[in-house]
């Protein structure tokens, strides 16, 4: 245990167990790599190591059984019809090609400044809560105030927020109240004639189809509007969008596109909605040409939200108004540490400097539906 000719003499550690104790402690001890939320390591991957480390060493005949089980090839975690998703982009670490920022020293920049006209201290926005519970609403807006983090909705969470408000086309009127106009244009193409109702007053659109996507975009450059919102889930405004499948990626791919082609690719600020879980799957958003991420469906949970048979979310009674609003400051402070640990690990000091270079795909369909690269490929 120690150094030396003599290691009794410099011990390093105590030897608190026998062997026969240090044995029973190991097989006992087996759940560490369980908590590292890899995909491959399962039930069933920890109980064959708690087999495998109770059965006798000299039992030759059970550990070949059990080793030729483990060997067993697992079904394709990829197969033809897997669609493109966020969780098949990857960050590639700038240390593997060059000495990079040291993390624990120098700090990451996650404020922005939405248009010119709206300085945000993380690049984070939440919706979905305008057909909540009151009570609901009261702790989600507590939340929000506490980390200065706005709604976008059809109508105020709370007078501390601020308010984004996403205008339906004929149903509620612009409102001088809020910080910013959101315009959905929704899946068919209609010129909006948008004002600003106040000098500080952001404009946007909300595009949420494809189809209109070129479209949407030459509207908005030629309206001198600030943010251009792109809805992958195609339902924004509607009850929990995200829910009903999954987000469509290319909407991100083609605005860039778009925007590079005319050459205005920084002339209006891309914010992204869609399937958005994580500070890691906020960072990717970001780097594929993003300002900003929406959150939806996570900070529903957060404040004690169950996601129903459908495409619903319902709200427990057993969180008080205090314990919601903690729960949604949690969410989104975690978020931005972990969005800003993604921009560290790529050799960024502002998560905004993130970009597609950063990033690699892990399948074709990804690499088809984001632009990004598929990794391994020159």
């Amino acid at each position: 245990f120690g150094l030396g000719e003599k290691p009794v003499e410099f011990p390093e550690i105590e030897a608190t167990y026998s062997p026969e104790e240090a044995r029973n402690e190991a097989a006992r001890c087996y759940r560490c790599d369980a908590e590292t939320g890899s995909a491959d390591y399962a039930v069933r991957h920890r109980e064959d190591i708690f087999t495998m480390a109770r059965t006798n060493a000299a039992d030759h005949a059970a550990h070949a059984a059990m080793l030729a089980k483990r060997m067993v090839l697992r079904d394709n975690p990829f197969p033809e019809d897997r669609p493109a998703t966020l969780d098949d982009l990857v960050f590639l670490p700038a240390n593997l090609s060059r000495l990079v920022i040291d993390p624990y020293r120098e700090a990451c920049k996650v404020s922005i400044d939405l248009g010119g006209r709206m300085a945000l201290t993380r690049p984070f926005m939440v919706t979905g809560f305008d057909q909540a519970p009151d009570d609901v609403r009261r702790g989600v807006a507590r939340g929000l105030a506490a980390v200065e983090c706005p709604y976008l909705g059809v109508r105020p969470i709370g007078d501390d927020v601020p308010w984004l408000q996403l205008v339906m086309p004929g149903q509620i009127e612009p409102s001088s109240d809020a910080d910013a106009l959101i315009h959905a244009l929704g899946h068919e193409f209609t010129p909006v004639a948008a004002k600003r109702l106040h000098d500080n007053q952001l404009l946007g659109l909300a595009v949420s189809s494809p189809v209109i996507l070129e479209q949407a975009i030459i509207h908005a450059l030629d309206g001198d509007f600030d943010v251009l919102l792109i809805d992958a889930s195609r339902g924004l405004g509607a009850p929990w969008a995200e829910l009903a499948g999954p987000p469509d990626m290319t909407m991100m791919r083609d605005a860039i596109r778009t925007l590079r082609r005319m050459g205005r690719e920084e002339a209006v600020d891309l914010v992204y909605f869609g399937g958005l879980r994580s500070g890691t799957d906020a960072a990717k958003a970001i780097a594929l040409g993003a300002v900003a991420g929406v959150f939806g469906v996570p900070v529903g949970i957060a404040a004690g939200g169950r996601i129903g048979s459908g495409h619903d979310m319902t709200f427990t009674a057993d969180l008080d108004e205090e314990e919601r609003a903690q729960a949604v400051a949690n969410i989104l402070k975690a978020s931005t540490g972990e969005a800003s640990m993604m921009a560290r690990c790529t050799g960024k000091t502002n998560l905004g400097n993130l970009e597609p270079e950063d990033l690699r795909s892990l399948t074709l369909a990804t690499e088809e539906a984001s632009g990004i690269v598929l990794a391994g490929r020159r």
